[in-house]
């Protein structure tokens, strides 16, 4: 009887337990908060990075509370190029933010974009480590979460872009000729593109970071400014400034970027369509993205 009594609690406790694929990830990781201001904390993160190995590639300020940090290593850049278009994900990105007194420390979920990238390869190796380097309190960005599953094949909705579905920029005779174009086009002075870094992966690839900043030559940049952006999604809880900067791809003698409509639903799968935060209010982005980038490639 006694026994029996110990097989059911056992029985009870393993039913009560989620099985490994209902685990749900969050797109991104609080660090830490703390009182250093902005320029200390930026400081201070770059340094922990650097003494665990990682290769600082870039940074900058899109916003005047906000610094975004891009790192990467040799480990990540393995992980990422062992999968088809996996070289998104050989950036760490990592914001610091100052607010009410208060100065936080964030990255984008390595596990969330392990699924949400389709990655063959594990990235819990690369998450532990980043948590081991700059903390792990909590992740949030999605109140319930998703899934490996759904994050997968996401889709916000029918009809909108999925990861395999990216803005095609242009085709070269090589891969320098397209990793050159790119270059050519993010150094083009006075337009409201500018290169944040550049990754070279095994496979001749080559991952861009895109900073997004109105100059105010024209109205139209304004639906592809990063402050204008992050007003209509990042208005409540911890800082998702990590979401920048966005992406350009050179894969072969292809270069693409992740369409706004999944890129941006990705990492912000809990915003509503409608609304004064709703995705309605960037009606206009994902198209004003894909012709700025575009016409960075294509332009002389």
């Amino acid at each position: 009887m006694k026994f029996r009594l110990i097989a059911i609690i056992v029985l009870a406790l393993l039913v009560c337990v989620p099985a490994a694929a209902d685990t749900r990830y969050r797109p991104f990781v609080l660090a830490s908060v703390n009182e250093t201001e902005l320029s200390g904390q930026v400081a201070n993160t770059r340094a922990a990075l650097e003494r665990a190995g990682y290769t600082i590639v870039g940074q900058y300020q899109p916003l005047e509370s906000a610094v975004v940090i891009v790192a990467t290593s040799e480990a990540l850049k393995d992980v990422a190029s062992a999968s088809d278009r996996g070289a998104y994900a050989a950036a760490l990105r990592i914001g610091v933010t100052e607010r009410d007194g208060k100065t936080e420390v964030a990255y984008v979920n390595p596990l969330y974009l392990q699924h949400a990238y389709r990655l063959e390869a594990d990235m819990q190796g690369v998450a532990d480590d980043l948590a081991a380097t700059l903390g792990a309190e909590e992740s949030y960005g999605s109140e319930k979460g998703l899934t490996a599953k759904k994050l997968r094949k996401y889709n916000y909705m029918i009809s909108m872009q999925k990861f395999d579905d990216p803005s095609e920029l242009g085709g070269f005779d090589s891969f320098e000729a397209a990793a050159s174009a790119v270059e050519q086009g993010l150094a083009r002075p006075g337009d409201a593109l500018s290169r944040v870094y550049r990754i070279d992966l095994p496979g001749e690839q080559a991952l861009f970071g895109v900073a997004m900043k109105a100059t105010g030559a024209s109205e139209d940049e304004k639906d592809i400014d990063e402050a204008f952006q992050m007003s209509i999604v990042d208005f409540e809880g911890h800082s998702k400034i990590a979401y920048f900067p966005y992406e350009i791809l050179v894969n072969g003698t292809q270069v693409e970027a992740l369409h706004m409509r999944f890129r941006m639903a990705v990492h912000f799968p809990d915003l509503s369509m409608m609304g004064a935060h709703g995705f309605t209010k960037l009606m206009s982005s994902p198209g004003a993205i894909e012709d700025a980038l575009e016409a960075l490639v294509k332009s002389p």
